[in-house]
């Protein structure tokens, strides 16, 4: 759908047109409503980026599981730089704080905008409403969700105000728009004349929907591709069937060798005088285990743990940093917590209790007792400073950055350890980290790219591997990374 921009699709231009005009005179709440794949996500971003080019954008692309505090805090961390405000209050009154002493003209797009709660929905109402009263701010809400399931909502939370929400329907193509539309997707796909014959023939059979005639060529490249596999996979098939009956037929001309050889008159074979000599030396003298473990033993035999010189580094290293900060100290035991945990996995031939800290490992030592070559030496972990300098660095990075710039936001954690581990797992060699705070606790974030606009972070995403896909990254503003490091400034 991103490609589309640079057609002249009649609908999308005349709708997009309408609420430009709508919302250039006074504050508004509109409702905009399509059908699944109807391209309500493109409409949205193409409608900031061309068609509100003077007014300061604020974008809230809602996820399932988000709460109602957390989109507020996506909102007005956007309205002005640096805001201070109380995610718990009420859209009003945080506007009141922050809208209250100069002119404003705000641009409010929320994309997936069925997800939200009722209670949400209705203090966006009461923001439209509280903006209409303020002659020197001017701020349109915009809201795209799925075909009636916003309807009722809007209905109730509007009732007894005299005021309707304005509402727009997004159409399906035209039979003109759907054409053009798909000679776009087949000249931009390295298709063959007889592929892309077959595929026209199927967009005229699909719902005339960005969404639906976008998806189509992929699920034909791959039905193409795999029937192209099979060629390759039949002649390899064929050749290890020929290699195998050649295989087959040399042992039958051996085996038939060596019977005409069994068959022929034995030859005398030569006695040969063998010589025995016994070994007189005494066997080793068998070990007693008694008094050789660490204290005494009760009548239940106990093992003895052996722990590895890199768990004993990482106590020295944690008791090291007990005059740092709290982060640096918190971040020294998750990465020992992390090594023996790694080690527990590795040493699977020895049963011996779990160690979460080295003063329980210290304590199990007397106690238990295993021959030390059952515990593998697993290798060395990353440092942990090696991630301090990672974040500095990756931080100085993001704030150099353009704030109208977009990111991929892959992870939050809430501690450094399990960051680090996050980009080792996916082999992220381009992810950065940054430290924020939220509800008094430190988060680590971990983001990639910088594109100039949303689209462009949008095809990046596709680009991704199924697995962090399957994560559902979303798109970041930079203005939003900046104002989250400087929280903790």
């Amino acid at each position: 759908m991103t490609k589309a921009k640079n057609l002249d699709l009649e609908s999308q231009i005349q709708l997009l047109t309408r609420v430009r005009f709508i919302t250039r005179f006074g504050s508004h709440l509109l409702h905009l409503s399509g059908a699944q794949g109807s391209g309500k996500t493109w409409l949205a971003h193409t409608f900031l980026e061309h068609y509100a080019t003077d007014c300061h954008h604020v974008l809230l692309m809602c996820q399932p599981g988000q709460t109602d505090a957390q989109h507020r805090t996506l909102l007005l961390q956007q309205f002005v730089s640096h805001a201070m405000f109380n995610e718990h209050d009420s859209l009003c009154q945080s506007a009141e704080h922050l809208l209250a002493h100069q002119p404003h003209k705000l641009m409010v797009v929320i994309d997936d905008a069925h997800l939200l709660s009722t209670n949400f929905i209705a203090e966006l109402w009461a923001l439209s409403l509280y903006a209409k009263q303020q002659p020197q701010l001017q701020l349109n809400i915009v809201l795209f969700a799925n075909h009636s399931e916003l309807n009722q909502t809007l209905v109730q939370v509007s009732h007894g105000s005299g005021i309707i929400p304005l509402a727009l329907d997004i159409d399906d193509f035209s039979h003109q728009e759907a054409v053009l539309f798909t000679e776009m997707l087949v000249a931009s796909d390295d298709l063959t004349t007889a592929s892309r014959r077959t595929l026209k023939q199927r967009l005229l059979t699909v719902i005339s929907r960005p969404g639906a005639l976008h998806n189509l060529p992929q699920s034909e490249g791959v039905n193409m591709t795999s029937k192209a596999s099979k060629q390759p996979l039949l002649a390899l098939v064929i050749v290890l069937a020929v290699i195998a009956v050649a295989i087959a037929g040399y042992g039958l001309m051996t085996i038939s060798s060596h019977t005409e050889t069994s068959t022929q008159a034995p030859t005398t074979i030569p006695a040969v005088t063998a010589t025995v000599t016994f070994d007189d030396a005494p066997l080793p003298p068998q070990v007693h285990t008694q008094g050789l473990t660490v204290g005494r033993t009760d009548e239940s035999a106990h093992e003895r743990l052996v722990i590895s010189e890199q768990q004993i580094d990482a106590m020295i290293d944690d008791q090291g940093l007990q005059g740092h900060p709290i982060a640096k100290a918190t971040e020294a035991t998750e990465a020992t917590e992390a090594t023996e945990a790694t080690e527990a996995t590795e040493a699977s031939p020895v049963t011996s209790p779990s160690v979460s800290t080295p003063t329980a490992a210290a304590t199990d030592i007397t106690n238990t007792s295993v021959p030390s070559a059952a515990v593998t030496t697993p290798s060395t972990p990353t440092s942990t400073l090696d991630w301090s300098l990672k974040l500095a660095a990756d931080q100085q990075k993001l704030a150099a950055v353009k704030p109208s710039h977009y990111a991929l936001q892959l992870a939050a954690t809430q501690s450094l350890a399990a960051a680090a581990e996050f980009i080792s797992t996916h082999n992220m060699t381009t992810a950065m980290i940054y430290q924020t705070e939220r509800n008094q606790r430190l988060w680590f974030i971990v983001v990639t790219g910088n594109y100039a606009t949303a689209d462009q972070a949008r095809t990046a995403k596709s680009q991704l591997s199924t697995t962090l896909q399957q994560l559902k990254p979303w798109l970041k503003p930079y203005r939003h990374i900046q104002q989250e490091m400087n929280r903790l400034k």
